[in-house]
């Protein structure tokens, strides 16, 4: 079966699995979340234990602390990505595997 695959004009490429991962985490967290936007962040590690290994961490943040210029549509989820995570996930791609959330190079 082929991955189907979306690319934001900043270069961030997603699975349609990651869109509708998101799409559910939506679906089942909003309630608990009025006026909050999913907040796409991205690790890098450079040093240390961790170093060369890379992921992504979903949390809500306050719609009004989420500037409009890095809400980003995935899918049907509006998702607020700082630039800098941007900068670091251009080329990259989000998919979700079944279990987790993987950034590939």
């Amino acid at each position: 079966m082929s991955m189907v695959l979306h690319r934001l004009r900043s270069g961030l490429i997603y699975s349609q699995d990651f869109a509708e991962y998101l799409e559910s985490k939506r679906d089942a967290e909003a309630i608990g979340h009025p006026g909050d936007v999913l907040h796409l962040d991205y690790v890098r590690c450079s040093q240390g234990e961790l170093s060369g290994q890379e992921w992504c961490q979903l949390t809500w943040v306050s719609g009004a602390q989420a500037a409009t210029e890095h809400r980003h549509q995935i899918g049907g989820v509006e998702v607020y990505i700082h630039k800098q995570a941007m900068r670091g996930l251009k080329n990259r791609l989000l998919h979700f595997d079944g279990t987790n959330v993987v950034v590939k190079s």
